[in-house]
Order: C-alpha cells, then structure tokens, then sequence
C-alpha cells in the first residue's frame, strides 16, 4: 500500500513538473510573439525621478536606476552597459523615471555647470536694451519670447540749419520695422532655459516671477544685428509680442500722405475688412 501511494506521489509531481514547464513554455512563446521574437538585451532604467546634479552612482545605490531587458532594436546605441559609465558623474539636468539611462545624461561637475554665453548658437552675441511698460508689452515678455523691434522715427537736423517743415500728418513719429521675430534670451536676471531645465521655484512652490516686470530685455542676436539694435536711441524702441508660429514679412514704411487704414475700404480694421477672425 505504501508503494503504491509513492508511486501515485511520484506521478503527481511529475505531472506538476510538466504543467509548470508547459505553463512556462507558454507564457515564454506569447511574450516572444508579442515581441515578434526580438532579442532582449540589457539595460539600466530610470525608476525614479533623479534631480539634476545627482551622482551616477548615488542614483544606483538609492535605488533610482535599475537593471532591465529591452528588445534589442529599442536600445540607443548610447545606452550605458555598466554602471561605472557614470561612476563619478552628475546628472545633466532632471531626469524623470520610466527612460533608459544614456551616456550623454550624466556629466562631468564641471560641464554641468551652466553659463550664460552657453545659450547663445551660431555665434550670437547678446544685447540688452532698456524699455518701460509700455513699450516692452507691459511688462508681459518671458524668456524665449519672440518680438518685433520697432524704432521710431527722429527728426535730426546740423547745427544752424533749419529742419524742413513736414506735412501735416497724425504720424508724430513714424515706426518702422528694425528686425522682425527676435528672440528674447532674458528678462531682468532671468534667463532662457534649457531643455530639461525647470524654472527655479519659491519656498511655496509657486515660480519667482519677480524679473518679469523688469525693463531689460537681453536678445540674441548677430553681431551686425547687435551693431544696428545698439544704434538706436533707448527711448526710440518699440517691442511687439509675436507668437512662435509667427513668419516674418516684409513691412514699408508709413506712407505719411496715404489714407489711415480705417478710411480704406479693403482694410477698415486691423485684421482686415471682415474683423478679427473668431478663433
């Protein structure tokens, strides 16, 4: 009796052993067809939110990366394949959880630290101006907002000579346009920021906009477009907010003697004679 119950064990737990390899076999096949039988390589993921300026190997031993398999044909070519890639690097910027670590996210102390001439591309110089309320859009402007810059027209005469007298005209002084989409690198101390970078905030959380009603407004420009910004007076500029999606045409000067726009027929208001559109 008590070989037959063993042999009835024995059987048993041979037919567990094989549901479990057929439940394996199984589960294994539907995951390589829903991956169309991609190879699965190694990688180290982000499982948690690593702020900037976060040793590499901090962020492993506080367990906010961690090793996984990804199909192969997913992993970036710069993806680290061991963890003393970052030993002794920081994290460029805030990295959020959910994405494979790559080489290029972790730097040097030295090239995390960030300058301001690093913002401007293609040999740009930066150039500041200083406008008031009302003629830097109330105090409105943002870092990397773009503008038109207008100046306004200034009646210059030589020394002992008499200006010529002008014809009448509700123009006292005509704009014209300097440069048109000009982007802003920053208001006041506040500048632009990079992608991946996050607006420093106050004790409450709230985002420090102290600099936003400030009067000077840093460009990025050309150096020859810098020489024609610097050469208009300060009380001579006129900035317009335009958005992103904004292109640039080509603009006359007022015609000082033509009808204003609201005497014209085929123009009446400014978006033309239908209005502004509604949406």
């Amino acid at each position: 009796m008590n070989s037959r119950r063993t042999l009835i064990l024995i059987a048993a737990a041979l037919v567990g052993a094989i549901a479990a390899y057929a439940l394996f076999t199984y589960v294994g096949g539907i995951e390589d067809n829903a991956n169309n039988n991609a190879e699965r390589v190694k990688i180290y993921k982000i499982v948690g939110d690593i702020p900037k300026g976060t040793f590499g190997d901090d962020a492993f031993a506080q367990g906010l990366i961690e090793q996984d398999v990804i199909a192969k044909e997913y992993r970036p070519s710069t993806a680290i394949t061991d963890p003393a890639q970052i030993d002794g690097l920081v994290a460029i910027s805030d990295l959020p959880a959910n994405q494979v670590v790559i080489q290029q996210q972790f730097v040097t102390q030295q090239e995390s630290l960030s300058t301001f001439s690093q913002l401007l591309k293609n040999n740009e110089v930066a150039i500041t101006v200083s406008v008031d309320q009302v003629r830097g859009v109330a105090g409105l402007l943002v870092p990397g907002d773009f503008v038109n810059i207008l100046v306004l027209s200034q009646t210059v005469t030589t020394e002992g000579a008499q200006a010529p007298q002008a014809a009448p005209t509700v123009f006292e002084t005509p704009a014209r346009y300097l440069y048109q989409k000009v982007q802003i690198l920053a208001v006041g101390q506040e500048r632009k920021l990079e992608p991946g970078e996050t607006a420093e905030t106050s004790a409450d959380g709230s985002v420090d906009a102290s600099n936003s009603a400030s009067g000077l407004i840093t460009f990025a420009v050309p150096a020859d477009a810098a020489q024609q910004i610097a050469s208009v007076g300060a009380s001579g500029i006129y900035l317009t907010l335009v958005p992103k999606d904004y292109q640039p045409t080509a603009l006359p000067p007022i015609d000082a003697a033509a009808a204003l726009p609201g005497e014209s027929a085929d123009q009446l208001t400014p978006y033309g004679p239908e209005g502004r559109p509604e949406s």
